[in-house]
């Protein structure tokens, strides 16, 4: 039998809360091939790697990622493409080393994105893009001041790559179908307004209609896929769990009956605090207004208690970072550290693998260690289950990283 055969290990398995030892893992064509407690017959082609006793585990999955900035503000349209190219790149190279094998990218990568990895031009993690995100006139992703009406290209557009503005349900439509079109993995939506960049109108309790909601989701559901949806809002969230929205993104200011309400609707909610708290740390060097800085502290706050009414209703929680920017993506294991007094370790490496890998539509493939998984495997020094915090240190205890059954950092002998 040739591939590589993991050996020596201690295994993080699922639904146990102590590591696993005594197994062997093999590995061949990018896929697990089989997880054995005895052990695996060798060949003189197989690869045998001794972890010596350090943890084997999948590897991690951020399902809320932005890669496609330069700097904490999505406002990007006037940087050029070559240098949001080569910020990508450089995102998803740490991402990577950090132990990232799969994003979700929540606005803004495209098929280019991807074709980059595919080819080999960039190296990253599994990429999950959804093109540009919907945003409606005046909407969360519509960065426009009052004075500004037409991009730099004279077209009306929301000053970001990262997002179209689009109105009405044939509109909606065609810009959903336009995005899945181009291979979008999921489709984005804005579904209420933001707290970093809010509107200098009106600020809006919910975006969309109705109408325009269900067009989305009907037509992710045609090439059997779903919406994610920013949405902060009580009214918000309750609209797009009625329009059939599989993926609540952050969801600060909702009530505990709509907590309730996301897991009886069998959707996932997705709470990112590492972007806020990045955020008010780097508050005076990007100039954000003390209102702003406010508003921030608050929504931390009660998203740590929406975390709460989650676990109380079992609802299921993913990981995500909500990251801008290089700068910013050097932060992306801290969302770790932002749950350590929320959930024990147990639940937080659930989180950004079971069911990061469910919500991803990859469940069985990704985020486990199991016959038939894709090979998306690290090796760390310590014991994650008892001390989150061996990952936030990647240089000094990640030792070992594999993705598709290709490895991009072996210090471990062969």
């Amino acid at each position: 039998m040739a591939g590589t055969i993991f050996t020596n290990a201690r295994l993080l398995l699922d639904g146990c809360d102590q590591l696993q030892t005594g197994h062997e893992v093999l590995v061949d064509g990018g896929l697990i091939r089989a997880v054995s407690a005895a052990p695996l017959p060798r060949t003189p082609d197989t690869t045998v790697i001794d972890a010596g006793q350090r943890t084997l585990m999948p590897g991690l999955i951020d399902a809320h990622a932005h890669i496609m900035g330069l700097s904490l503000t999505p406002k990007n349209i006037s940087y050029p493409e070559a240098e949001i190219t080569m910020a990508s790149v450089a995102y998803l190279r740490n991402c990577l080393m950090d132990g990232f094998t799969s994003i979700r990218e929540a606005g803004g990568a495209d098929h280019s994105t991807a074709r980059l990895l595919a080819e080999g031009a960039a190296i990253g993690p599994r990429l999950f893009y959804s093109g540009k995100a919907l945003t409606q006139t005046g909407g969360g992703a519509d960065f426009r001041t009052p004075d500004e009406h037409l991009d730099p290209c004279g077209h009306v557009g929301p000053f970001s790559n990262m997002s179209v503005i689009t109105d009405g349900i044939d509109e909606i439509r065609r810009a959903a179908r336009e995005e899945l079109r181009k291979g979008a993995s999921q489709i984005k939506l804005f579904a209420s307004g933001g707290v970093v960049f809010p509107a200098e109108g009106h600020a809006s309790r919910w975006e969309f209609s109705d109408g325009e909601l269900r067009a989305a989701v009907e037509e992710a559901a045609a090439r059997d896929t779903y919406v994610m949806a920013h949405v902060y809002t009580d009214e918000g969230v309750r609209r797009c769990l009625a329009a059939g929205v599989r993926s609540i993104e952050h969801a600060n200011f909702v009530s505990e009956e709509t907590v309730a309400m996301i897991g009886a609707a069998g959707a996932f909610l997705v709470p990112t605090f590492i972007s806020l708290v990045q955020r008010v740390e780097s508050a005076a060097e990007n100039h954000l207004s003390p209102a702003i800085v406010a508003n921030l502290e608050r929504t931390i706050a009660r998203g740590r208690q929406v975390y709460a009414w989650a676990r109380k209703h079992e609802v299921p929680i993913g990981l995500g970072t909500d990251l801008w920017g290089p700068e910013a993506q050097k932060s992306q294991l801290r969302e770790l550290e932002m749950r350590r007094d929320l959930d024990p370790p147990a639940a937080i490496l659930r989180s950004a693998t079971l069911t990061n890998a469910e919500l991803l539509m990859q469940k069985g493939r990704l985020g486990t260690i199991a016959e038939g998984a894709y090979a998306d495997l690290l090796v760390v020094d310590g014991d994650p289950l008892a001390d989150i915090g061996v990952l936030l240190d990647p240089q000094r205890n990640l030792k070992f990283i594999m993705k598709d059954g290709v490895v991009y950092k072996n210090e471990l002998s062969a």
